[in-house]
């Protein structure tokens, strides 16, 4: 993953990735720019990659800059690698069932906690910023592979936890039930 991820960053933000995610020489160009002003065309271009594999487990990696410290001038990057699935029914996983039947969660689907759907169940928009949903892979358990960049070069977790806001760093007790990701900062999906 390093190398791919060094990629990403050395090429502008475009990854090359071959089968089994071994680099290798096909070009795989970025989803999200970060830039696009009209930003209909990158969650487009996630919503297609979603339908041709709805339900499969994908491999998604993200980016985005997280928030430093007041006095802080260099950029720090988090990039994240999640396998995951879209384009599935959020009542009908396994564990939201599971959660309603021991009361974890209410009887019945409260809708979204912000935002609106602009396509169920792919596409979400809150204050004119697009959003691409995501659920945890089935049948693996893989956790999420996390890398930091500090002004383009990867450094530890350590390294760059003092020069960001404690927000960035939260503490989780339970895996989620979905990812609800900007759709400027998806990098790639890859089946």
């Amino acid at each position: 993953m390093k190398k791919i991820l060094a990629r990403l960053f050395a090429c502008g933000r475009v990854g090359v990735l071959s089968e089994g995610n071994k680099v290798g020489t096909e070009p795989v160009e970025r989803i999200g720019t970060g830039e696009n002003p009209e930003k209909k065309v990158e969650i487009e271009s996630i919503k297609e990659k979603i339908k041709a594999k709805k339900g499969a487990n994908l491999s998604v990696i993200f980016d985005r800059q997280l928030k430093t410290r007041k006095g802080v001038m260099e950029a720090v990057t988090k990039v994240t690698r999640i396998v995951a699935r879209g384009g599935v029914e959020y009542d009908n996983l396994g564990i939201v069932q599971e959660k309603r039947d021991n009361g974890e969660l209410p009887s019945e689907n409260a809708g979204l906690p912000w935002g609106e759907w602009v396509e169920y169940p792919l596409h979400i928009r809150h204050k004119d910023v697009d959003y691409a949903r995501f659920y945890p892979a089935s049948g693996i358990g893989f956790k999420p592979q996390v890398s930091y960049f500090l002004d383009g070069v990867e450094v530890s977790k350590e390294q760059v936890q003092s020069l960001c806001l404690a927000s960035e760093f939260p503490k989780r007790d339970e895996e989620p039930l979905c990812f609800t990701i900007k759709a400027h900062n998806v990098a790639m999906i890859r089946d």
